[in-house]
């Protein structure tokens, strides 16, 4: 076997290697995002799922033993859902903001190990503005 041969046979093998890990590693791995009333009247094969919608006022507790404990009602529509979140929260958690929480859904009550933050309510004010904006210098 000559060289030519040595390095096309490795370079095919490396690239079949590199796209079998690729497909792997992109199997099974997709989390659904539903609505709270899709998750709760359905049935699913999986245990991950992402939701999205307000938390509601006055529902957040903090545990007073571990500051990293939360829970809240995460409000989409006229449905709600009681979230546990074990991490620490983003700066912009808060009443009425607008959350994206990801994990698995145990007991009737949404268990996040991912918890991420829309508040746009807090920039509105700066786009709807002109007076925010310098044109003199554009």
């Amino acid at each position: 076997m000559n060289n030519r041969s040595k390095i096309t046979i490795t370079v095919v093998v490396v690239v079949t290697l590199f796209f079998i890990w690729i497909i792997s590693g992109t199997q099974g791995k997709e989390v659904p995002f539903l609505s709270i009333e899709e998750l709760v009247t359905g049935e699913y094969d999986q245990d991950r799922f992402r939701l999205g919608g307000n938390v509601q006022a006055g529902s957040i507790q903090i545990a007073e033993d571990d500051l990293l404990k939360v829970e809240f009602i995460l409000k989409q529509g006229e449905s709600i859902i009681k979230v546990h979140y074990y991490k620490t929260r983003p700066d912009l958690f808060a009443d009425y903001c607008e959350v994206i929480v990801e994990g698995e859904y145990r007991n009737n009550e949404f268990y996040a190990d991912n918890l991420m933050t829309k508040c746009a309510s807090r920039y509105e004010g700066d786009l709807r503005d002109k007076n925010s904006y310098n044109l003199d210098e554009i």
